[in-house]
C-alpha cells in the first residue's frame, strides 16, 4: 500500500515511462525497507525500558492522545 500510494500520488503525475516508474518504485521500496528495519531495531532496543516503565509510558501516551483530540475539537 505504501508503494502504490507513494507512486501514484507523487510520481505518476510527472512521469509515465516504465523505466522511470520502476526506478522510483525501487527507491520507494528501499526507503520503506530501511524505515521498517529502523522501527524494528529501535523497538528491540527500548523493549527492556518499556517493560520496566510501561504504566508511566502508557499514561503519558494516553494524555498526549487526549491533548491531540482536544486540539482537534477546539
Amino acid at each position: 500500500m505504501f508503494g502504490v500510494t507513494s507512486l501514484t500520488g507523487y510520481v505518476v503525475g510527472y512521469m509515465s515511462s516504465f523505466p522511470a516508474l520502476l526506478f522510483f518504485e525501487l527507491v520507494i521500496a528501499t526507503i520503506g525497507t530501511i524505515a521498517t528495519c529502523t522501527w524494528t531495531g529501535l523497538g528491540v532496543l527500548i523493549q527492556k525500558f518499556y517493560l520496566r516503565h510501561f504504566r508511566v509510558i502508557n499514561i503519558i501516551l494516553a494524555l498526549t492522545l487526549l491533548e491531540c483530540i482536544w486540539g482537534m475539537l477546539r
